[in-house]
């Protein structure tokens, strides 16, 4: 039988339950130190376990955390105890010193380092996280960063600057590598290592926890036939289901969903009897104990440099996500477009309803009534015979919508495109007889109308990892990074080379060997 599961397979849990025993370290590293409010801060993790790349967890959890608590955050997928990602600094983030590191559920000793962020619209300071001076004390002095067995060559030729990085390390080494403009604006150097308590391991993905609320709570964490799920709208793969359990906290295993999304919180058959609760999910992120923090030196000397990054940022805020280039991602496990028949409705005769849709055009899909109601069913393709599957996942966008009768009478002339996956897939506890998925033009499930016991939540996903090149100088220059390689692979005796554009501004590399 053709079955497609979210966690892979059994012995791919067995393995990461016996490698989170161990602790793993997580390192991450940032582009640069210092930070405007607003600008993305430029990530890059690594995880080990006993000094080697540890493939135990898919995900990884960065914070930047003040006196004042938790400032920003974001997740980062991980491959091979490889990750890079995006964080993004609130506009109204406090003037300060703050502490930026990664971790895993695993139970891992996180690598603290400091950052400063300046906010030039806003007065607000962390709590006793600055002091006003009139000379403050020098900055680190500005010098690249070459670890031992790689060599750092420069040439110059008419405006431009071309890099030349070598490994003569003799084995292949991880690097993170960086090239930003220098303004005299830098964090004091220095790790703090922390160990925190272990959780659940996320071997397959981000296992996503929620609660149960509302009047009926109790009685639905009593009723085991009952089924959470959770959708992402765009992708019928970034659905899950999870069990309800007696405390009324619920349990979703992901294959990580990526990028700020709506959330869809749905209880299945809740609607049946009249349940009044919903749930949301809990947040992973949480402040350690035992951080110390350094105070940021504020004084007039700032000024210059603080204006240019301010002016620099402004005007590159608005392209910057175009110089941004996407780099590999974990592949989705659940649903696979070799499994799929797509169905674009532009190529077809346009039918009134959604009913002449699947009569008409999906030959293993139909219509049946079962209990005076309309169910769609599907034929699915199981080794090499055809048998007509009653529990089928029907996604509108992705979401899923369990009374086939309000999808039926949905606007038929909204919709772009039918998906058709005619196997079986084990979605957590749930099992599903294949999957339809009716995608709209505007990809926004436009109309839909939800239950009661439905709850749309905000979902910070995994970060899209990134690597920047800014080959065009533009306008000022203040504080940039130019070139920016989170996961940079380089083989024994290989040198690879970056380019920018020669500004005559004094620039620094830096290279972090991540093995």
């Amino acid at each position: 039988m053709h079955m497609r599961f979210v966690c892979s397979s059994l012995f791919a849990i067995a393995l990461g339950l016996v490698s989170a025993q161990a602790a793993e370290h997580v390192r991450l590293v940032t582009d640069k130190s210092v930070y405007l409010a607003g600008e993305h801060v430029l990530c890059s993790v690594a995880v080990f376990d006993d000094d080697v790349l540890s493939d135990a967890s898919a995900v990884s959890y960065v914070e930047l955390v003040s006196s004042d608590g938790l400032a920003a955050e974001t997740k980062v997928a991980l491959i091979g105890g490889r990750g890079a990602g995006v964080m993004n600094l609130p506009a109204g983030i406090a003037t300060g010193a703050y502490k930026i590191f990664a971790f895993t559920s695993s139970g891992s000793y996180a690598e603290t380092s400091e950052i400063l962020v300046f906010n030039t619209g806003s007065s607000a300071k962390v709590r006793g996280g600055v002091e006003i001076c009139e000379s403050p004390a020098p900055a680190p002095e500005s010098h690249d960063i070459i670890p031992l067995g790689f060599t750092l060559a420069l040439r110059r030729t008419e405006g431009e600057i071309e890099y030349l990085l070598g490994n003569d390390s003799g084995s292949d080494r991880w690097v993170a590598v960086s090239v930003t403009e220098e303004d005299g604006l830098a964090a004091t150097e220095g790790t703090q290592i922390i160990r925190l308590s272990p959780g659940l391991p996320e071997s397959e993905g981000e296992i996503i926890k929620a609660r149960v609320f509302g009047k009926d709570a109790g009685k639905v964490c009593s009723s085991p036939w009952l089924t959470a799920i959770i959708s992402a709208p765009g992708s019928p793969a970034d659905t899950y289901t999870g069990k309800i359990g007696e405390d009324g906290t619920i349990v979703f295993n992901t294959n990580n969903i990526y990028g700020d999304k709506d959330l869809v919180c749905e209880i299945l058959g809740a609607e049946d009897y009249r349940f009044d609760c919903h749930f949301g999910p809990l947040s992973p992120f949480f402040v350690p104990d035992g951080l110390s923090f350094a105070k940021l030196q504020l004084s007039r000397s700032q000024k210059t440099a603080l204006i240019a990054r301010h002016k620099a940022l402004q005007e590159t805020k608005a392209c910057l996500d175009t110089m941004y280039e996407f780099l590999p991602k974990r592949d989705n496990l659940l649903l696979c477009l070799q499994d799929m028949q797509s169905y674009n409705l532009d190529d077809y005769t346009r039918f009134p309803t959604v009913e002449d849709i699947i009569l008409e055009l999906i030959p293993n899909v139909v219509v049946r009534k079962v209990n005076g109601q309309k169910k769609i069913k599907l034929s699915l393709n199981d080794v090499g015979t055809k048998r007509r599957g009653d529990n089928v996942l029907v996604t509108l966008d992705g979401v899923p919508v369990t009374a086939h009768e309000r999808l039926l009478s949905y606007d038929a002339l909204a919709l772009a495109e039918v998906q058709v996956y005619p196997y079986v897939y084990v979605m957590g506890n749930t099992i599903f007889n294949g999957v339809v998925n009716f995608i709209t033009a505007r990809h926004d499930m436009s109309a839909l109308a939800f239950d009661d016991n439905v709850r749309i939540m905000d979902f910070r996903g995994c970060s899209y990892p990134v690597a920047l090149r800014m080959r065009d100088g533009g306008g000022s220059q203040g504080g940039r990074t130019l070139i920016w390689e989170p996961l940079l692979k380089l083989g024994a005796g290989q040198t690879v080379s970056f380019k920018v554009q020669d500004s005559g501004q004094v620039l620094s590399v830096r290279i972090h060997d991540m093995n």
